[in-house]
C-alpha cells in the first residue's frame, strides 16, 4: 500500500508541475502504469490531441534539462512519453491518474464563446472572452486552478493566498499572482499579452525562459519560432493603484480601455490624437471613466445599445 501511495503522489505531481528532476526514473519503473497507459494509447490514438502529446514530452526533456542526449532520453522515456500523452487526452480531455492501484477520471468543463461574453470561473475570476475563443479547466477548479485558452480572452483574476492561477497558451504559460491582462491571439502562432496591472510571470515551455511583467507591459511571443520581446506601454505609468495617462493620444487611451473594460467605445469626430493626461483608478467603473475622459476633453457621450460613441 505505501507503493501504491508513492506512485499515486508521483503521477500526480507530475501534472501539477511540482514533479522533482530525480522523482522522474521513480516514475518510468511504474510497470502497471506504464502497461495500462500503453493500452489507451493504442485503443485512443487516432483522437490523442498532438499538440498536448508535445508539451507532456517537452515537461520530461526539461526534468532532465539534457539536450545533447536527446536521443538516449527517447529511447529510454519514449514508453512513458506516449503513455502520458494517453493519460492527458484521451476520450476529449479526461484526467486518468492510479489510486490505490485503479484510474480515477476527473472531469473538465470547456467554455466556447461564440460572441463577446463574460464568464465567471468557479474562484469568482472573470474572462472576457472574444468570439471564437474557448476556455477549458477542471471542474475541481479551486483547488487546481489552471485554464487552457484558445483565441483572444481578457483576465480579471482572484488573490488567493497560496493558490497560484495558470493560463496555459501555445507552447507557453502565464502564472498569475492576482491581476488584469489580456492574451490576444494572431495568427501563425503570434500571441500579445498586455499586463494592465498586479503582476504576472510568462513562461517559454520549449526554452524554460521566465519573464516577470510589470504593469503597463506588453509581451510579443511567437510560439513557431519561440521568439519573444517586451515593450512598455508608453505614456502610462502604473503608481498606487492609478493608471496616470501623460500625453496619451485619444484614439489610443479609447483602444486601452476598450480593453480593460471589454468596451465598445468610439470615437467620432475631429482630431482622434488629441492628448489625454489625467489619472483613472483600478477601481472606477466605466461609466465613470467616460465620464471624465468628457469632462476634460470638452466631448459629448452617446449609447446605442452596447456602443458608446463619442465626440465633439
Amino acid at each position: 500500500m505505501e507503493k501504491i501511495n508513492k506512485n499515486h503522489k508521483l503521477i500526480k505531481d507530475l501534472f501539477k508541475d511540482k514533479l522533482k528532476r530525480h522523482d522522474v526514473g521513480a516514475l518510468s519503473e511504474i510497470d502497471i502504469v506504464e502497461q495500462s497507459m500503453q493500452e489507451q494509447w493504442k485503443e485512443n490514438a487516432e483522437r490523442i490531441d498532438p499538440e498536448i502529446g508535445e508539451q507532456i514530452w517537452e515537461k520530461i526533456l526539461r526534468e532532465y534539462k539534457v539536450r545533447s542526449k536527446r536521443k538516449l532520453i527517447r529511447r529510454i522515456y519514449y514508453p512513458l512519453a506516449a503513455a502520458c500523452v494517453a493519460l492527458v487526452a484521451v476520450l476529449g480531455g479526461w484526467l486518468f491518474y492510479m489510486n490505490s492501484g485503479f484510474f480515477l477520471k476527473e472531469e473538465f468543463s470547456e467554455i466556447v464563446a461564440t460572441q463577446n461574453m463574460l464568464y465567471q470561473l468557479p474562484d469568482s475570476s472573470e474572462v472576457w472572452m472574444y468570439p471564437n475563443s474557448s476556455i477549458r479547466f477542471a471542474k475541481d477548479f479551486n483547488k487546481d486552478r489552471r485554464v487552457w485558452l484558445e483565441g483572444s480572452s481578457m483576465f480579471h483574476v482572484r488573490k488567493q493566498h497560496g493558490n497560484t492561477f495558470k493560463v496555459y497558451i501555445d507552447k507557453a504559460f502565464i502564472e498569475v499572482k492576482g491581476t488584469r491582462f489580456l492574451v490576444d491571439k494572431k495568427e501563425a502562432g503570434n500571441n500579445e499579452i498586455t499586463l494592465f496591472n498586479g503582476c504576472v510571470e510568462f513562461n517559454m515551455e520549449a526554452t524554460g525562459k521566465q519573464v516577470v511583467m510589470k504593469p503597463m507591459e506588453k509581451i510579443f511571443y511567437n510560439s513557431v519560432n519561440t521568439e519573444m520581446k517586451i515593450q512598455k506601454i508608453e505614456n502610462i505609468e502604473w503608481q498606487d493603484g492609478k493608471f496616470k495617462f501623460d500625453v496619451m493620444p485619444l484614439n489610443r487611451l479609447i483602444s486601452i480601455i476598450n480593453q480593460m473594460y471589454h468596451a465598445n467605445i468610439v470615437y467620432e469626430g475631429k482630431d482622434a490624437s488629441s492628448p489625454f493626461s489625467g489619472t483613472i483608478r483600478q477601481e472606477e467603473t466605466l461609466d465613470d471613466i467616460i465620464l471624465k475622459i468628457c469632462f476634460l476633453m470638452n466631448l459629448k457621450e452617446e449609447r446605442t445599445g452596447n456602443k458608446i460613441i463619442i465626440r465633439n
